[in-house]
Protein backbone atom coordinates (compact mmCIF):
# COMPACT_ATOMS: atom_id res chain seq x y z
CA UNK A 1 0.00 0.00 0.00
CA UNK A 2 1.10 3.20 -1.64
CA UNK A 3 0.24 6.31 -0.57
CA UNK A 4 1.27 10.02 -2.20
CA UNK A 5 4.32 11.52 -0.76
CA UNK A 6 3.57 15.72 0.07
CA UNK A 7 6.74 17.26 -1.83
CA UNK A 8 9.57 18.35 0.36
CA UNK A 9 10.39 21.31 -1.80
CA UNK A 10 8.15 23.77 -1.39
CA UNK A 11 9.24 23.85 2.25
CA UNK A 12 12.50 24.68 1.41
CA UNK A 13 11.43 27.34 -1.15
CA UNK A 14 9.54 28.75 1.38
CA UNK A 15 12.33 28.79 4.12
CA UNK A 16 14.74 30.23 1.50
CA UNK A 17 12.12 33.17 1.09
CA UNK A 18 11.68 33.91 4.61
CA UNK A 19 8.12 33.14 4.92
CA UNK A 20 8.60 31.11 8.28
CA UNK A 21 4.75 31.39 8.78
CA UNK A 22 4.24 29.10 5.45
CA UNK A 23 7.45 26.96 5.91
CA UNK A 24 5.62 26.18 9.37
CA UNK A 25 2.17 25.54 7.89
CA UNK A 26 4.28 23.57 4.90
CA UNK A 27 6.07 21.36 7.79
CA UNK A 28 2.60 20.72 9.97
CA UNK A 29 1.53 18.95 7.15
CA UNK A 30 4.17 17.11 6.08
CA UNK A 31 4.58 15.99 9.92
CA UNK A 32 0.63 14.73 9.32
CA UNK A 33 1.69 13.18 6.48
CA UNK A 34 4.63 11.27 7.91
CA UNK A 35 2.52 10.46 10.99
CA UNK A 36 -0.17 8.52 8.36
CA UNK A 37 2.38 7.21 6.67
CA UNK A 38 3.59 5.37 9.61
CA UNK A 39 0.46 4.34 10.49
CA UNK A 40 0.03 2.67 7.58
CA UNK A 41 2.81 1.23 7.56
CA UNK A 42 4.78 2.64 4.38
CA UNK A 43 7.16 4.77 5.84
CA UNK A 44 10.20 4.30 4.63
CA UNK A 45 13.56 4.87 5.90
CA UNK A 46 15.12 6.89 2.93
CA UNK A 47 11.68 8.96 3.07
CA UNK A 48 12.80 9.85 7.09
CA UNK A 49 16.56 10.62 5.37
CA UNK A 50 15.19 12.57 3.41
CA UNK A 51 13.23 14.97 5.32
CA UNK A 52 15.76 14.48 8.51
CA UNK A 53 18.21 16.61 5.84
CA UNK A 54 15.80 19.07 5.31
CA UNK A 55 15.32 19.42 9.12
CA UNK A 56 18.53 19.95 9.50
CA UNK A 57 19.05 22.15 6.66
CA UNK A 58 16.28 23.93 7.67
CA UNK A 59 16.97 24.60 11.51
CA UNK A 60 21.16 26.25 10.04
CA UNK A 61 19.10 28.37 7.79
CA UNK A 62 16.77 29.46 10.81
CA UNK A 63 19.49 29.85 13.03
CA UNK A 64 21.55 32.07 10.55
CA UNK A 65 18.60 33.80 9.79
CA UNK A 66 18.36 34.80 13.43
CA UNK A 67 21.47 35.84 14.36
CA UNK A 68 21.54 38.16 11.42
CA UNK A 69 18.66 39.51 12.93
CA UNK A 70 19.93 40.16 16.27
CA UNK A 71 23.08 41.79 14.79
CA UNK A 72 20.73 44.21 13.05
CA UNK A 73 18.47 44.52 16.50
CA UNK A 74 21.99 45.22 18.29
CA UNK A 75 23.08 47.23 15.90
CA UNK A 76 19.83 49.93 15.94
CA UNK A 77 20.33 49.87 19.76
CA UNK A 78 24.07 50.66 20.16
CA UNK A 79 23.66 53.21 17.07
CA UNK A 80 21.11 54.76 19.00
CA UNK A 81 23.11 54.66 22.47
CA UNK A 82 25.67 56.96 21.01
CA UNK A 83 24.01 58.99 18.48
CA UNK A 84 25.33 62.53 19.32
CA UNK A 85 22.49 64.63 19.67
CA UNK A 86 21.24 67.38 17.15
CA UNK A 87 22.27 71.00 18.32
CA UNK A 88 19.55 73.41 17.91
CA UNK A 89 19.62 75.98 15.41
CA UNK A 90 22.21 78.32 15.74
CA UNK A 91 20.91 82.26 15.52
CA UNK A 92 22.41 84.47 13.15
CA UNK A 93 23.92 88.06 14.36
CA UNK A 94 23.44 88.99 10.70
CA UNK A 95 21.00 88.46 8.40
CA UNK A 96 21.06 88.95 4.46
CA UNK A 97 18.90 88.83 1.99
CA UNK A 98 19.36 89.51 -1.79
Amino acid sequence: MNMPQLPLEPIRQAVISGEFGRAQLLWDQCAAGLAEELSIGCLSEARLSEVRELVEWSRIVVLCERAHLLDQINSLHVAGEYELPVPPPAHRMVEASF
